[in-house]
C-alpha cells in the first residue's frame, strides 16, 4: 500500500445501545467486562451461544457525549445478527438499541496519521479529533477512524478499498473477526480470543460462560492461533495437516506479502510443535 492511501472499511457497521440498562444487558451476554469500557478505553468482545460457540465478535467503544451509550463495531451482517440476539433480552432493560449504518470507517497507518494530524496523541487508545473518532487496539499498525458519512476531511489523500494491508495487520496481531460464514463454527479458544483478551475470565456470567471457562481451566492443552507463511505459488486449503497427514488445525485467513501468503491458523489441542502443511504444499514457515 502506498503511503498516501487510506483504507475504506465498507464492510464494518455499528450496533448502537443507549440507556441506563445498556451496561447490564451487555455485561450479562458478552465476553468482555463492560466496566472496563470507558471514555478513554475500548475493549474487544464476543457473543457466544449456550454451547459456547462464537456468534459474533466486535470492538466496543463508549460514546463520550452520552452517559450510557456504546457502539459495537463489526461486520455489517454479523452486527444485524447480534441485534436480533440481544433484542430477545432488551425488554428487561431500560435502553434503546438500533443498527446504525450512518458511520464510515477508515484505517490509517500510524506514521501517516501522526504526520497528517499533528494533534494525534499516540498514548491515547481513543481520541476525539475535529472530524472523527480515532480508536487503536492491540499493537496494530493501523488505527481505526470513525466518522459521519457526510464528512470528508481527507481531500487530497488517496483512498483504497483493498483490504489486504488491513487483513495483514489483523493476522500479525492474531485478531480474527467473525464473518457471516463463521457464525457458530468456533469456540473462543479456537479463535485465540483468550490470546487477544476478547474473553475476560474475571467477570461474571454471560451466555456460554460455563463451557468457555471449563475449557480454559480444565483443558490440558488449549487451542491457539499462530501465524505462518507459504510461498505465493503454493496452494492453501481449509485444513492444516501434520506430518502424518492428519488434521492439526484450520486456516482462518490469508493476506498477500511480496513473495508469499501470510496465514492465520487455528491449531487444535493435539499440536505438538511438529511440521505442518496444507494439502499438496510444502511445510508452512511459522512466524
Amino acid at each position: 500500500m502506498k503511503s498516501n492511501e487510506l483504507i475504506e472499511l465498507d464492510y464494518l457497521s455499528t450496533l448502537e445501545i443507549i440507556g441506563e440498562g445498556a451496561i447490564d444487558l451487555l455485561q450479562g451476554q458478552i465476553t468482555a467486562d463492560m466496566t472496563k469500557v470507558t471514555d478513554g478505553k475500548n475493549c474487544l468482545g464476543a457473543l457466544c451461544n449456550i454451547k459456547g460457540r462464537v456468534e459474533s465478535s466486535f470492538l466496543i467503544v463508549k460514546k463520550a457525549e452520552l452517559k450510557d451509550a456504546f457502539l459495537l463495531i463489526g461486520d455489517r451482517e454479523v452486527m444485524k445478527t447480534t441485534q436480533d440476539i440481544l433484542q430477545k433480552y432488551s425488554p428487561f432493560y431500560k435502553l434503546e438499541m438500533r443498527f446504525n449504518d450512518e458511520y464510515k470507517f477508515i484505517a490509517i497507518d500510524e506514521d501517516f496519521l501522526s504526520f497528517n494530524f499533528s494533534e494525534t496523541d499516540l498514548n491515547l487508545n481513543i481520541q476525539h479529533h475535529k472530524d472523527f473518532l480515532r480508536v487503536h487496539y492491540l499493537e496494530k499498525k493501523f488505527h481505526l477512524l470513525i466518522l459521519d458519512k457526510e464528512v470528508d476531511c481527507f481531500k487530497g489523500l488517496k483512498k483504497t478499498n483493498d483490504l489486504n494491508e488491513w487483513e495483514k495487520d489483523n493476522i500479525i496481531n492474531k485478531d480474527f473477526n467473525i464473518k457471516p460464514e463463521d457464525t457458530n463454527k468456533y469456540t473462543p479458544h479456537e479463535l485465540g480470543y483468550h490470546q487477544t483478551k476478547r474473553i475476560d475470565f474475571e467477570k461474571g456470567c454471560y451466555t456460554g460462560q460455563e463451557i468457555v471457562a471449563r475449557m480454559h481451566y480444565r483443558a490440558k492443552k488449549l487451542p491457539f492461533l499462530l501465524t505462518g507463511s507459504l510461498d505465493a505459488h503454493e496452494s492453501t486449503s481449509p485444513e492444516v495437516l501434520n506430518q502424518e497427514g492428519k488434521k492439526a488445525g484450520t486456516l482462518l485467513s490469508t493476506a498477500k506479502q511480496e513473495n508469499s501468503n501470510l496465514c492465520l491458523i487455528s491449531m487444535n489441542k493435539n499440536y505438538e510443535n511438529e511440521e505442518i502443511k496444507f494439502k499438496d504444499s510444502s511445510a508452512i514457515s511459522i512466524k
